[in-house]
């Protein structure tokens, strides 16, 4: 039976005893090392097969101390035993993969410092090996940092699992592509469009189906819900229950993080949400509804890429070679994109020869949070990614202004579907985002298809009114879902806290917009700080901000909240002047964005390069796609 509580309470923690031998840890701890010499190679082929013989042989924990195994780089790994039902003891456990770097102060060690990367699917775990050090540098070194991979997902389990293989999973995806399109006010795209929307209502029923027979029960315990409760468990096993929690979100993460600190509001510490999701729409209003809401700012985004560009002009952004007008820019990458709708462009010279569709250079095909195309749709989207990560800009003007000379090989071989020939490699755990949506809305009833797919296309409409260029298709699958949430969490959303949180949102962000965050901040009132950062890309990682890492830093050491509504100015440019390329501080924006680079402090500058290393390090987990090396 679906629960939907503020909060419950917790089910006695097992005891199991430790079953593997001391021999069967070391072989999985000399496997794990082997394996994580090729963690950055780029074939890939060694680190499957080692990371397959891991998922199929790890180390036994118990829901009490976890048992830590070194795993380099100022890294420990581990599992913990949660409950897999809440409610229902007799269900048995679920197991959750956990890494941590330590923290270097030993002496003044704050305890620890959890976080979520975002997704939903995100894998914690690569997280760790990916941002530690640099959130570590934030805090002195002060906290540990500790990630998990949530419910479902990566080396948690048991598995979201919908594909026998990787590469089942990758030719259906190849396959299950809809047609791009352009102008939903063109009564000829319209038409398209409504084609696209049976295409993929026929796709997401193929996915819906296998997701059920190969996972079952699991999908009714992956929602946001459960994943806060393991958050609550794992930080009582390492800092004991009565501590307060600590707890850094970004994208996604912000769900998890509202959801916590409404569910437990006597166990805040220190929580930071950053690029806000607004947890009333996730949790009560259908995702077939959401990108109008999402998209809000994307435009402005896209808008500022082209003033930023012709700001710097040709030395500095190729694109800015045919006019020194923000609006000629955009008019000439506009008339682009109409020239692919009506011809695509053959690239026969690509590292995989294809065809270059308006789709792929600008996004059109994105689909919203609760379609199982999402994940192969986002990485083929060239513009909208980069929308994400403005230190892409430099590159996404080269490569605009070579499609526009004929040129598709550049974005092609950035968007084109990568194939997984190997049938011995698990599928990854990319359906985890239809998952967790589809657990966390209001579950269907007595659906008729017909109306469902009437009011998609309804919402698709309002969303290319918002957003003309990313508003192109919505297409929501939870109607087809097979398994309803053990547990929803709906709110309130606005309970006083042990300690105030501090949320952030960015001026003009692609996805999360600032109305998100100055929602969630009105909701909890003298509970949370606003800061407000100006500047492009999702979260305030995509652009490095000392105001805002200092007001971090404060609140992360000394408990310092900053005033509601700080505003803070980004110190990182993304076209520096031809003369200061080669500098080692060539990111660094001039003072007040003219003249001199700015005077800053040796510590100022070491804050800005570790906020700016995260926000690098980061970025493919901030755009919705699945890093490279993550441990499937």
């Amino acid at each position: 039976m679906e629960k939907s509580y503020t909060t419950l309470p917790l089910n006695n923690r097992a005891q199991p005893a430790l079953r593997k031998t001391w021999l069967m840890r070391s072989m999985v701890v000399a496997t794990f090392l082997f394996c994580l010499l090729w963690i950055y190679n780029r074939s890939g082929y060694l680190y499957n097969a080692c990371s397959n013989r891991l998922m199929g042989y790890r180390v036994q924990s118990q829901s009490g101390p976890i048992a830590w195994y070194p795993c380099g780089n100022n890294i420990e790994c581990g599992t913990l035993d949660v409950p897999f039902d809440y409610f229902n003891a007799s269900a048995g456990n679920a197991t959750l993969s956990l890494a941590r770097y330590l923290a270097k102060d030993k002496k003044d060690r704050r305890g620890s410092l959890l976080a979520n990367p975002g997704g939903p699917g995100g894998s914690g775990v690569s997280f760790i090996y990916r941002t530690a050090e640099n959130i570590s540098k934030i805090v002195d070194g002060k906290y540990d940092i500790v990630s998990w991979d949530p419910r479902g997902i990566n080396q948690t389990t048991p598995r979201i699992e919908c594909f026998a293989s990787q590469t089942a999973q990758d030719i259906f995806s190849l396959n299950a592509q809809a047609p791009p399109i352009w102008n939903l006010t063109d009564p000829r795209r319209f038409d398209e469009h409504v084609t696209q929307v049976r295409i993929t209502e026929a796709s997401d029923a193929v996915v819906a189906q296998l997701c059920y027979e190969r996972s079952g029960e699991t999908l009714r315990h992956v929602g946001t819900a459960t994943v806060v409760r393991d958050l609550e468990r794992i930080s009582s096993v390492l800092e004991g229950p009565e501590e307060p929690v600590n707890f850094w979100g970004f994208s996604y993460g912000t769900a998890v993080g509202s959801y916590f600190v409404n569910m437990f509001p006597d166990r805040v510490g220190r929580v930071v949400i950053d690029g806000n999701i607004d947890p009333v729409i996730w949790a009560t209003v259908p995702s077939s509804d959401w990108y109008k809401y999402d998209l809000v700012d994307s435009e402005k985004d896209l808008q500022n890429f082209y003033a930023a560009c012709s700001k710097a002009g040709p030395e500095g952004c190729s694109l800015a070679k045919l006019g020194s007008d923000p609006k000629t820019l955009s008019k000439a990458v506009d008339d682009m994109l109409d020239r692919l709708t009506q011809a695509p462009l053959p690239v026969p010279h690509a590292k995989r020869p294809g065809v270059l569709t308006a789709s792929s250079v600008q996004g059109t095909h994105l689909v919203s949070h609760g379609s199982t195309l999402t994940n192969a749709s986002t990485r083929k989207a060239r513009m909208f990614v980069a929308m994400y990560q403005p230190r892409s800009w430099p590159t996404l003007a080269s490569d605009l202004l070579a499609v526009i000379n004929g040129d598709g090989a550049p974005i092609f071989n950035i968007v084109a579907s990568e194939l997984t020939l190997n049938n011995t490699i698990p599928a990854q755990t990319a359906y985890a985002i239809t998952a967790v949506t589809c657990t966390d809305i209001p579950p269907y009833e007595d659906v008729d298809e017909e109306e469902v797919l009437e009011h998609l296309i309804e919402e698709n409409v309002l969303a290319n009114q918002v957003s003309p260029h990313f508003g192109g298709l919505s297409k929501d699958a939870c109607h087809l879902w097979k398994a309803t949430a053990s547990e929803r969490f709906t709110g309130p959303f606005n309970h006083t806290l042990s300690y105030p949180i501090i949320i952030i949102g960015n001026t003009a962000d692609p996805i999360t917009p600032l109305i998100n965050a100055k929602a969630t901040n009105t909701l909890l009132g003298n509970s949370s700080r606003l800061i407000i950062q100006d500047s492009n890309g999702h979260c305030s990682l995509s652009t490095a901000s000392l105001c805002t890492a200092k007001a971090l830093k404060a609140y992360f050491l000394e408990g310092t909240l900053p005033q509601d509504g700080l505003f803070c100015a980004p110190d990182e440019t993304f076209f520096p002047s031809s003369d200061r390329k080669a500098d080692a501080l060539h990111w660094l924006a001039p003072n007040g964005g003219e003249g001199e680079v700015q005077i800053m402090s040796v510590e100022d500058i070491e804050l800005l390069e570790a906020v700016r290393g995260l926000g690098i390090s980061a970025g493919e987990f901030l755009n919705h796609g699945k890093p490279r090396g993550m441990v499937f």
